[in-house]
């Protein structure tokens, strides 16, 4: 598997290393997955409930899925998206879509405030070829978001069609100017830092391939690192966790944050799951995002995040470097996949419409090649519930993990505690 840049880039010199094995056997809470979802859900418990014993099982250093190999988009949805998301559920609940993303944009930046993310905020930008229903859209879409921005989401700018240095094929250009990016693998590791120094115990290497609930079974007060009880609510037992390597540990709460990697990652032949989560899951589906980012471009014009496609293409400026990803809409279900491989069609998609619009008249070479694994669920809503007593599922970001994954990692915590 190819190490995206951010990967390449940052981890190796991360501050602190989390463990290789299991300091106590037992816990309060076991969260399966350590990507954006899983170790904020980890940050929210412990600074709702110090005290308690939580610990993150991840299988890979750094986690891999989407947490890090992703575009590093701090977005809330482009106009075409906006407005294919109105049309699929209805304008109430696109706009409080939109809104569950600037929350967790803000709760993330808020979290992440100690640390550098390499966070820059010059605007999101949309590029259209071709004439799209969505541009006559525009005074509606901004007139349903102006309670969440106090005024105008959205702006037609022709004027930096040239000066981003596009292709005259580009015939329009939307801006927002409350978009920005981010280092994904400096995000990354700057939340599984936070979560150690709050006393989050990481476990590494680990593959979680079965869950057996133990009715009726309480952990002994000594398998814990204080005497305060547990929240109110939890429950008297408990759900093993058998490892790959043979051991298991004995959980009260479990957090399953493995998104779309959930399928392949757990077996719950032994746990009675509900029928909405049943429902979710035939629901949900894994995509395969693509991407590459170029050797350093003398002159670029680039800055900023930009959307194109309906959002099924992204690109981004590195410093001088162009990031492009996307083009799964080529073929849905061969992208339809857990699979991190890249294809040469998808690829040479890209790099045709790297060379014709984006970065005409470049001499560009391409520096590193990778995929990510989102989930995507099919009304595009996030899915936080109870699959089984005492074994919650939280994931569904559709490609906004960056933007939803606090607020999903909120909602699991609130679930947790209740």
């Amino acid at each position: 598997m190819n190490p995206s840049f951010w990967e390449h880039d940052v981890w190796n010199q991360a501050a602190s290393q989390p463990r290789s094995g299991f300091v106590h056997l037992t816990c309060d809470v076991a969260i399966i997955g350590g990507g954006i979802i899983g170790i904020s859900t980890a940050i929210e418990l412990k600074e709702r409930h110090p005290d308690l014993h939580v610990v993150v099982i991840e299988r890979s250093d750094p986690p891999r899925g989407a947490s890090t190999r992703n575009a590093g988009f701090a977005c809330f949805g482009s106009v075409s998206e906006i407005a294919h998301d109105i049309d699929l559920m209805g304008a109430d609940q696109a706009r409080d879509l939109v809104q569950r993303r600037l929350e967790g944009l803000h709760q993330l930046r808020s979290r992440c405030s100690g640390f550098d993310i390499g966070y820059e905020e010059h605007g999101g930008h949309e590029i259209f070829i071709d004439h799209h229903p969505s541009l006559d859209r525009i005074d509606e879409i901004n007139t349903l978001l102006e309670p969440l921005f106090h005024g105008p989401a959205f702006a037609v700018r022709n004027d930096l069609i040239a000066a981003h240095g596009f292709s005259p094929r580009v015939a329009t250009l939307v801006h927002t100017p409350y978009e920005g990016t981010l280092h994904s693998g400096l995000m990354v590791r700057g939340l599984w830092s936070l979560a150690q120094r709050l006393g989050v115990e990481i476990v590494v290497g680990e593959v979680v391939p079965r869950l057996t609930r133990n009715d009726s079974t309480t952990l002994p007060r000594s398998a814990r690192n204080d005497s305060t009880p547990l929240p109110r609510s939890a429950r008297n037992d408990s759900t093993a966790l058998l490892l790959s390597t043979g051991e298991e540990i004995t959980a009260q709460r479990v957090v399953l944050a493995t998104n779309a990697l959930f399928p392949e990652s757990l077996l719950l032949e032994s746990l009675a799951t509900s029928r909405s989560a049943s429902e979710s899951l035939a629901s949900s589906r894994p995509a395969r995002g693509q991407v590459f980012v170029t050797a350093e471009i003398p002159g670029l014009r680039l800055r900023g995040s930009y959307h194109y496609d309906e959002g099924y293409v992204y690109f981004r400026n590195i410093g001088d470097r162009i990031l492009l990803g996307g083009g799964r809409n080529l073929d849905i279900d061969g992208e339809t996949t857990a699979e991190f491989e890249t294809t040469p069609q998808i690829q040479t998609y890209l790099e045709g419409l790297l060379a014709e619009v984006i970065a005409p008249g470049h001499d560009v070479q391409i520096e590193r090649r990778w995929a990510g694994i989102m989930g995507f669920r099919d009304d595009k809503q996030p899915f936080v519930g109870e699959i089984a007593p005492g074994v919650i599922q939280a994931f569904g970001c559709n490609g906004m993990g960056v933007a939803i994954g606090s607020t999903i990692a909120r909602q699991a915590a609130e679930l947790v505690t209740s």
